[in-house]
């Protein structure tokens, strides 16, 4: 049976007037009506006594006129007996006094029973609407505040995540209220919430492991600049140790507040806001250049209802793999140079020295046909040195350190653009300091030669000069590239060193020639910069730290 709290609260309110209404009517019927009746009773007593007084005078002077008629000489008995009577009446009026004296005495008793018995109808009055007053309290603890307090107590574990608690509902309970409905509804919500919130930590695991599997560097930014979300990817690409979810987007790049500053970064998500489109950007973090692309991510319906997700990719990576299939071509280029010609060369070699050793051999040295043997053998042996240096400049190993002669090393990377250069015309000069050497990894260092002396050809397509010098400064080698071709323009200086840029829109290029550059330089603690000025040329300087040497280093 379903009694609702609001009936319970009024059939409880109404007993609850009723009786006490009930009460204090007795005490009125009892108290004021008994006291009414009392006076009502002395009045009387007092009027009729008057009234006996009255008639007792009337009669007793119609008397004494008769006899005062009848007989005048007994005027002095008369006024004897008159005294003696008005003593007698006195008396009586003493007697009649003193009776009404004590029936007012009886009704002040009488009156002060009644007030005793009123204070004690309002006292027992007052104990029975405090007893009731008790009841209703407990019946309204029970009812109404017991179950608010258990339903608070569990909201409050829900708000503080803990959605393990449940109301107690008593099902067999015969008298049912809006409380048990809503303990039912109640415990219903919490276990559909429950499930909900599992399935959704099932899927955010599942989408975060999605994500962690991206190689690039992904993060969800709200409008907010709060991080959502990030991958594994995203925190290797900063080197961030800790969790960046849940705090602002810009700290990720080491800015406290106010976000990132103009001048260093552009920020996709006021990008994306003002012109509501994909944003793509190159941002250069610790001087590694990073490709930034962001897009809006809606999931409501409304327009401002949106994420920004943002991919990050490290494109020194690209460079990296770049020089890694640079430096396997030039190994492959090297392999396929050694056999198939050093074989044949050799060959050559053999039958030219066996032509000198038979032939020629009793002739003079200054004999102008084998001064031109001499010169074919020389250049057929340089020749097959050629491969040789291909393959030791394939032979790339990041742990290969060692001391590099600047001079040599050099001198082998401007033999494999010679060919390139006598036929545009280019004349090739070379200035190195003796015994100019630093630590480092010598095929690095030959590649980051070979891209700046080919870009230097490539600037030059109608000849020019390509001077190369190297000298000791302080306590840096120094390697200067200088050219005599058609220069950078000033806007484009800032952007060469940039993965995937080209200043050199006539020929097709991949743009990371320089960006290679720029990562071994940095790699071996070196710096490079450039000059330049439109059909003037440009200037390349490489400073390289003199460290201690490889040989004294396995001495000591």
């Amino acid at each position: 049976m379903f009694i609702s709290l609001n009936k319970k609260i009024l059939y409880s309110l109404f007993a609850f007037m009723f009786v006490l209404s009930a009460i204090f009517l007795v005490i009125f019927i009892s108290f004021y009506s008994q006291k009414l009746q009392d006076n009502m009773n002395s009045v009387y007593m007092r009027n009729q006594y008057v009234v006996n007084l009255l008639n007792d005078n009337i009669h007793l002077r119609k008397a004494v006129a008769e006899i005062a008629e009848s007989n005048p000489q007994i005027i002095n008995e008369i006024d004897y007996i008159s005294n003696s009577n008005k003593m007698n009446a006195a008396q009586k009026e003493l007697i009649n006094e003193r009776k009404l004296n004590e029936e007012l005495w009886q009704n002040y008793s009488n009156n002060k029973e009644a007030m005793i018995a009123g204070a004690q109808i309002v006292g027992i009055s007052l104990l029975v609407v405090l007893l009731l007053v008790l009841v209703l309290f407990y019946l309204l603890d029970y009812w109404v505040i017991r179950p608010l307090q258990k339903l608070i107590d569990v909201s409050n574990n829900v708000s503080a995540g803990i959605f393990a608690d449940r109301l107690p509902v008593q099902k067999t309970a015969l008298l049912q209220d809006e409380f048990d409905i809503l303990y039912t509804t109640f415990n219903q919500m919490l276990d559909n919430t429950e499930k909900n919130i599992e399935q959704t930590q099932i899927r955010e695991k599942f989408l975060q492991q999605l994500i962690d599997a991206i190689p690039d560097g992904i993060r969800v930014i709200d409008t907010n600049y709060n991080v959502v979300m990030a991958n594994r990817a995203f925190y290797s690409v900063l080197k961030l140790n800790e969790s960046c979810v849940g705090q602002k987007c810009y700290k990720a790049y080491g800015f406290a507040c106010d976000g990132c500053p103009r001048s260093r970064y552009n920020c996709p998500i006021k990008y994306i806001q003002s012109a509501q489109k994909e944003f793509h950007a190159i941002h250069e973090v610790e001087k590694r250049p990073l490709y930034v692309n962001a897009d809006k991510l809606s999931y409501g319906s409304g327009e401002e209802e949106y994420y920004i997700i943002e991919a990050i990719h490290d494109l020194s990576r690209d460079v990296r793999f770049s020089h890694q299939q640079k430096v396997s071509s030039l190994a492959f280029l090297s392999t396929s140079l050694a056999h198939e010609m050093k074989n044949n060369l050799g060959a050559i070699r053999m039958i030219l020295e066996g032509i000198l050793d038979t032939t020629y051999k009793n002739l003079p040295d200054d004999d102008e046909q084998k001064k031109y043997m001499l010169m074919a053998h020389k250049q057929l042996v340089e020749t097959i040195q050629t491969p040789e240096r291909l393959l030791k400049l394939a032979q790339y190993s990041e742990q290969d350190i060692s001391d590099i002669d600047v001079g040599s090393a050099i001198r082998d990377m401007m033999l494999m653009i010679d060919y390139d250069a006598k036929r545009l015309g280019i004349a090739v000069e070379t200035s190195i300091e003796k015994n100019l050497s630093f630590a480092g990894n010598e095929s690095e260092f030959k590649m980051i030669i070979l891209n700046l002396a080919q870009n230097a050809i490539k600037a030059m397509p109608d000849g020019g000069t390509l001077s190369v010098s190297g000298r000791t400064v302080g306590k840096n080698a120094v390697i200067i590239l200088k050219d005599s071709g058609i220069g950078i323009e000033a806007e484009q200086i800032q952007h060469i060193f940039e993965p995937f840029y080209s200043a050199n829109t006539k020929e097709k290029s991949s743009g990371l020639g320089l960006a290679i550059v720029s990562s071994l330089v940095e790699k071996a603690s070196g710096k490079i910069s450039v000059k330049s000025k439109p059909n003037k040329g440009t200037i390349f300087t490489l400073k390289f730290p003199l460290k201690q040497s490889v040989k004294r280093r396995k001495k000591s």
